[in-house]
């Protein structure tokens, strides 16, 4: 019997895996939360788990039958992807894995796709509703002005061009950046947008996070804030194809309801512990469905206006 969870590309996703273990513990459910990594030995996640494995590069021709040899052999029942570059080929391959009992915590391809590519995620917010900042063709760019990979993440390759000569100096393939309006942040405040969408792809949950500092890309110090939920729920409804957590990025007026759409990532975000700990336990939800086949109500009673003030914390290897 299929009875155990995967968390993939675990890498320093210390509090997701912790998260993952108290769901089962709470729900009293006989399951084990296992990491894969390319190198579990160097992952911080993998280190406090009793058990973790090896998988290859997501890019390798192996990845897929060795990901679905490891879910068999070790009973996985429920795998949850974490970065990017995984979500296109699961999606394209959750149908198999569920033919085996295997539940792919990943969105349809049909929404993955959009999401994947920043110029398309901006029809899908037109699509549903949600205003985005303007967006200038290469060759006809107006300075100063944001830029960002067409299917980047992690904040990689981001910068405001002030001039052309900027653009030109800049050693990058301009074929896959995406370049538009600033959007400023004496008028505007970012949001990270954690919502949670059930099997049969209904919203369930929205939690909004205010970034109020980032590091890396990834939100260090934070605030929750349902001001946005009512703002939020209407279009984000619109969604299709949607299963798990789907992390949003906007930017929301001071003074207005204004709201830029900016990021879709159909996946848990590095802020997702703030979320977790106001009392949106995803986790808790997706062993709920996958394990005990509930079935999910909206709810939005989680802890309003809770700050999360991220640090540095180390995993001590013995023998390493």
């Amino acid at each position: 019997m299929l009875n155990n969870i995967l968390i993939l590309s675990a890498g320093r996703r210390v509090s997701l895996v912790k998260a993952f273990q108290s769901a089962v513990n709470h729900l009293n459910i006989s399951a084990d939360v296992y990491g894969a990594d390319m190198n579990p030995a160097m992952s911080a996640a993998c280190n406090v788990l009793e058990n973790s494995f090896t998988l290859p590069h997501v890019s390798s021709e192996k990845y897929l039958s060795e990901l679905k040899k490891l879910c068999l052999e070790q009973s996985v029942k429920l795998v949850v992807p974490t970065i990017d570059t995984e979500l296109l080929k699961l999606a394209k391959e959750k149908s198999e894995f569920l033919k085996l009992g295997i539940t792919v915590v990943v969105s349809d391809l049909s929404l993955v796709k959009p999401c994947r590519d920043k110029r398309l995620t901006h029809d899908l917010f037109t699509s549903i509703g949600i205003d985005v900042p303007k967006t200038y063709s290469n060759f006809e760019i107006s300075f100063p002005c944001f830029s960002k990979p067409i299917a980047g993440s992690l904040s990689q390759n981001i910068r405001i061009l002030n001039n052309r000569e900027e653009l030109e100096s800049w050693d990058i393939n301009i074929d896959e950046m995406m370049f538009m309006e600033i959007v400023s942040s004496e008028e505007f405040d970012e949001f990270t947008i954690d919502i949670y969408y059930a099997r049969d792809g209904q919203l369930k949950c929205i939690v909004p996070r205010q970034r109020i500092e980032v590091r890396g890309g990834e939100i260090s110090k934070g605030k929750t804030n349902k001001s946005l939920v009512n703002l939020i729920k209407a279009p984000m409804s619109k969604i299709k194809g949607a299963f798990g957590c789907l992390t949003l990025q906007v930017f929301k007026s001071k003074t207005s309801d204004q709201m830029f759409g900016i990021e879709i990532n159909p996946r848990f975000g590095g802020g997702f512990p703030l979320s977790n700990a106001s009392g949106a336990r995803y986790p808790e939800l997706l062993v709920r469905e996958v394990f005990l086949d509930e079935t999910i109500d909206y709810f939005d009673d989680w802890e309003d206006n809770l700050v999360m003030l991220r640090y540095d914390a180390e995993v001590l290897v013995r023998h390493g």
